[in-house]
């Protein structure tokens, strides 16, 4: 039986990839409570602590009703570049321990919490290599059509065909109105490219080509998976961090008070556990995908039905 000729064809597929989705780390939680404490929670915690304290080390007395541009020390700069290092290390981390632990669970094959950090060894290349290429594409992208965005006033104004207008709020609005959907669509076309990289080891561009090919039929699944968990997290951080420096919690003894306390854990745990969903669900996808482009499957642990997976054991 192939998952592509099930009794309601394609459509029962938006209900097939999350089902399948929950029964994995249902049946693993354990194993999957464990990775994401060890690589996501840091991400999440950092993501949450890192600016407000930054702001209060390094510009105490800013005032963000005037919204200056603040200036960035030489240290500041260093500081940053570490912090967006060690975010890249645990995310790679975590995809690849992650993404070995979701195949291993898929073909009902059993899974250990010491073969899952060994995998990280095997995939790292390959998950670094694609996310130096994509990120490249991608700003590579958004500076050319800056700078189009930026000229193309000036060339249309030398042409006679528009008066100059040097409004910087217009640029901006017009940047984000043409980046915000080629970067989605190029998003959607490669969400498939790190578990490419984690579970058949290919490097950079390859495995940005093969997402493209195997997601074919299945766009519109990453697009709503991708945009579900992308604006719940993001809002969910991006919030916390603004409520965190608008108030000051890095400021003196507030970091202490159990307000903020209290929603640095929650919003770190809950950010951690969002992104381990997601994680495993991009897997199931791809090997959903795989199947729909005739690429063959073990098909036994989706045999498994929902009501029987508390029986299963958790290998830690």
């Amino acid at each position: 039986m192939s998952i592509a000729s099930t009794e309601n064809g394609r459509s029962s597929l938006w209900r097939e990839i999350p089902k399948s989705t929950v029964l994995i780390m249902r049946s693993h939680s354990l194993h999957f409570y464990a990775l994401s404490s060890l690589f996501l929670f840091p991400i999440f915690f950092i993501l949450v602590v890192y600016p407000s304290f930054h702001l209060a080390l390094f510009h105490p007395d800013y005032d963000f009703t005037i919204f200056d541009q603040l200036s960035l020390s030489s240290f500041e700069i260093v500081s940053l570049i570490m912090f967006t290092l060690s975010l890249a290390l645990f995310f790679l981390c975590s995809v690849a321990a992650i993404t070995h632990s979701a195949v291993q669970a898929f073909h009902d094959r059993p899974i250990n919490f010491i073969s899952s950090i060994k995998s990280i060894k095997n995939s790292f290349f390959p998950l670094l290599s694609t996310l130096i290429v994509s990120l490249t594409i991608f700003i590579s992208i958004a500076l050319a059509l800056a700078l189009f965005l930026l000229f193309l006033p000036q060339i249309l104004r030398n042409l006679g065909l528009i008066e100059l207008n040097n409004d910087s709020n217009h640029f901006w609005f017009s940047l984000i109105l043409v980046l915000v959907p080629v970067l989605l669509w190029l998003q959607v076309n490669w969400s498939l490219a790190y578990a490419i990289a984690a579970v058949e080891s290919k490097y950079g561009f390859e495995t940005l080509r093969r997402s493209a090919y195997l997601v074919k039929g299945m766009r519109w699944v990453a697009f709503w998976t991708h945009l579900f968990y992308g604006l719940v997290i993001g809002a969910m951080v991006i919030g916390t961090n603004v409520v965190f420096v608008l108030l000051g919690a890095a400021k003196g003894n507030n970091w202490r008070s159990f307000s903020v306390t209290s929603q640095i854990v929650q919003c770190t745990v809950l950010g951690a556990l969002g992104m381990n969903q997601f994680l495993v669900l991009n897997v199931v996808l791809y090997m959903y995908c795989k199947d729909l482009n005739g690429e063959k499957l073990h098909f036994e642990y989706l045999s498994l039905p929902l009501e029987d997976d508390e029986k299963n054991h958790d290998v830690v």
